[in-house]
């Protein structure tokens, strides 16, 4: 588990060499958080995060259209979406326009399934799906699995806990504090702070056997993977965890 907000200021604080002492650092708060959050989400977006990969079920209801999404995946950090049919995982391709409205058009209440795909609806921020599920999909116990990288929660109180590794978020929030104040040991923060990052990147890949993934052809995980066995939870679920057809 990682540190609390108000310990990640404390060695913030230490770093860029300010008074640890809570009473003296009040007046600095806002500030330092705000280059813990900033910095958080600029190493977010600048590397890939494996250890926060997740998978999101939602389940399908007849006549339901737009979806919300869960609380810690956003649209912005989802990678793909599958839809169970039955006992198999699906991936549904993205972009519903005219010309899916012109075989099952949604806007005029027509439902079918398996739904196909899937598109971002800006305007309430849901997902929506297409065709719309009908009463199909409810018999078959139908789900949508979305995967991505988890989302950054932005940190606020004391208690709160970095969605990133704490020490990357604190030795970088650093460099850039010193690097502002023209501190002569900013480029020796920066060298620290780049090596940790080095040393976090080799733990994450250097005991994993990594296997690309290429998901299509309309079918199952395990069909893109010749030679090689259906994975439980992902290409089929078997009777008796809640699935198939004759699932309640």
């Amino acid at each position: 588990m990682g540190k609390q907000l108000q310990d990640m200021l404390t060695d913030l604080r230490a770093e860029v060499g300010h008074s640890t002492n809570v009473a003296h650092g009040i007046n600095d708060r806002d500030t330092l958080l705000y280059y813990l959050n900033r910095t958080q989400m600029q190493l977010y977006q600048d590397y890939d995060w494996p250890q926060l990969i997740i998978d999101r079920d939602i389940q399908l209801a007849d006549g339901q259209r737009y979806y919300p999404y869960p609380t810690d995946l956003a649209f912005d950090d989802i990678s793909h979406i599958w839809v169970l049919i039955n006992t198999v995982y699906n991936e549904l391709a993205y972009g519903i326009g005219p010309y899916e409205m012109v075989l099952w058009n949604s806007d005029t209440g027509f439902k079918a399934w398996p739904t196909r795909k899937w598109m971002h609806h800006a305007d309430d921020n849901t997902l929506e799906l297409w065709p719309v599920p009908d009463a199909s999909a409810i018999d078959a116990n139908a789900i949508i699995r979305l995967r991505g990288t988890k989302t950054v929660t932005k940190m606020i109180n004391d208690s709160d806990q970095a969605t990133l590794p704490d020490n990357l978020i604190t030795l970088f929030s650093a460099v850039e504090i010193l690097q502002r104040d023209n501190a002569k040991d900013a480029a020796l923060k920066l060298q620290k702070a780049n090596e940790a990052m080095r040393r976090h990147r080799v733990r994450q890949f250097s005991h994993k056997n990594v296997r690309p993934i290429v998901i299509g052809g309309g079918g199952g995980d395990a069909q893109s993977r010749p030679g090689h066995q259906p994975v439980l939870g992902l290409d089929y679920i078997p009777p008796g965890y809640n699935s198939g057809p004759n699932s309640r």
